[in-house]
């Protein structure tokens, strides 16, 4: 499914909205799927406050950055095998049609198949050559991945941090309106005595019988 642009953009926070966010679909990409899995992360992560949303917005983008890195990883061995089963001599409409067959997985295609005998293949040494042969292409994509794995578990705790803050800004709130009202139970003790002391102050005293 592919982006489409009269589809409404993803759900986001006021905090996004006001630093200038912008659309995070690319072309290609599925709207519907992206905010899915936004949905699914901010109920995960139970996200209410602006700021919480804001922060389970950017956990989510970097796991959607994951997933891009991995599409094309993807792409890029399925390239690789095009290139051991085409050459110099390969036409551009043969090249295409190849290509079509590869992208389009149609393993099964006796054409396939026969394509890949031809050029002395069987699926598992296609696909061992050509991730041979685009080793440093995935290297690069793995890295990434591994900095974006990086930035999501700081992320993360900068989250929990968030979270937890504000749990304990509302216990903080719940020990003081509980010792306020400790204090003031106190005060109308102490007020209670003084007024008997007082009351019993201003009572006569019994005469002496002598």
């Amino acid at each position: 499914m592919t982006t489409d642009p009269k589809e409404t953009p993803p759900p986001t926070s006021k905090v996004t909205q006001a630093a200038g966010g912008t659309w995070p679909i690319l072309p290609g990409e599925s709207n519907a799927l992206y905010k899915k899995g936004l949905e699914a992360t901010l109920k995960e992560l139970g996200a209410t406050t602006e700021l919480q949303i804001f922060m389970a917005e950017k956990i989510f983008q970097c796991i959607w950055w994951m997933r891009r890195y991995e599409t094309q990883k993807h792409s890029v061995i399925l390239e690789g095998m095009v290139n051991e089963l085409t050459d110099y001599s390969t036409s551009a409409d043969q090249r295409l049609a190849i290509r079509q067959l590869i992208f389009g997985q149609m393993w099964d295609e006796e054409v396939t198949k026969e394509l890949i005998k031809e050029n002395a293949h069987t699926q598992a040494s296609l696909l061992e050559e050509a991730m041979s042969n685009r080793k440093d292409e995935l290297i690069k994509l793995d890295q990434q991945i591994a900095l974006r794995m990086k930035t999501l578990m700081q992320l993360q705790q900068s989250y929990e941090a968030l979270v937890n803050r504000s749990i304990m800004q509302e216990r903080l709130k719940l020990q003081n309106q509980l010792l306020k009202r400790d204090l003031e139970a106190i005060d109308v003790q102490e007020v209670k005595q003084v007024e008997s002391k007082i009351s019993s102050d201003d009572k006569p005293k019994a005469k002496s019988g002598k």
